[in-house]
């Protein structure tokens, strides 16, 4: 008496038919792709990110003149930024023969002798020269923009004593700190110095220059 006959059955190969070795193969390409593209984005987001903080980054001159663009005489305390980026000044500090001068009269004061020093703070109370004073704590000085701190113009009523700052003004030297909009910071220590990398700006408020 013979038996059932059994059918074997023949197992289907997974995927829609694909080998299992092909099905390995397209699921590690499409990983190895993913996460090629994952560390492209990063790399791209890294150079975005730095492409933008060298567009903002500023670069700020300050220092004293005598004279303006128009050929006007006046006698000043300017800052200028000639970088691409707003600039943030933090810390100004003004020194006469490196001895700190906190206020415009303090910067006579170690500037000119006593008598002389006195008739040019007594002029100034007098309105005889006129000090045009940015006195602020701290400056934001646009790309390509200039700010007064201090600013004196000379006229036929002040003219000698205008004469008598002139002179002093070789004695006068600043030191600053600025920062860009990403908290990047520099700073300058002389009026003939170069911008040095700070990891931030520190105010010395004891010797702070409020005019």
């Amino acid at each position: 008496m013979e038996g059932p006959e059994v059918h074997q059955t023949h197992g289907r190969h997974r995927g829609g038919g694909l080998p299992q070795w092909l099905e390995l193969t397209i699921a590690g390409t499409a990983l190895v792709t993913s996460i090629c593209s994952i560390i492209i984005a990063i790399h791209h987001g890294h150079t975005m990110e730095k492409l933008v903080q060298a567009n903002s980054i500023p670069y700020l001159i300050g220092g004293f003149s005598t004279v303006t663009t128009e050929g006007d005489e006046v006698l000043s305390l300017d800052f200028l930024n000639r970088g691409v980026g707003p600039a943030h000044e933090r810390s100004l500090r003004v020194t006469v023969d490196g001895q700190y001068a906190r206020s415009f009269n303090e910067l006579i004061a170690k500037s000119l002798p006593p008598d002389q020093a006195a008739e040019v703070v007594k002029a100034k109370a007098d309105r005889i020269i006129r000090v045009l004073q940015n006195n602020v704590r701290t400056r934001f000085v646009g790309a390509g923009q200039p700010q007064m701190v201090f600013r004196i113009a000379k006229t036929p009523e002040n003219q000698r004593l205008w004469d008598l700052l002139d002179k002093a003004q070789d004695k006068w030297d600043i030191e600053y700190c600025y920062c860009s909009v990403f908290d990047d910071c520099w700073e300058v220590k002389g009026k003939f110095s170069e911008p040095q990398p700070a990891d931030e700006c520190t105010r010395d408020e004891p010797h702070e220059f409020m005019p």
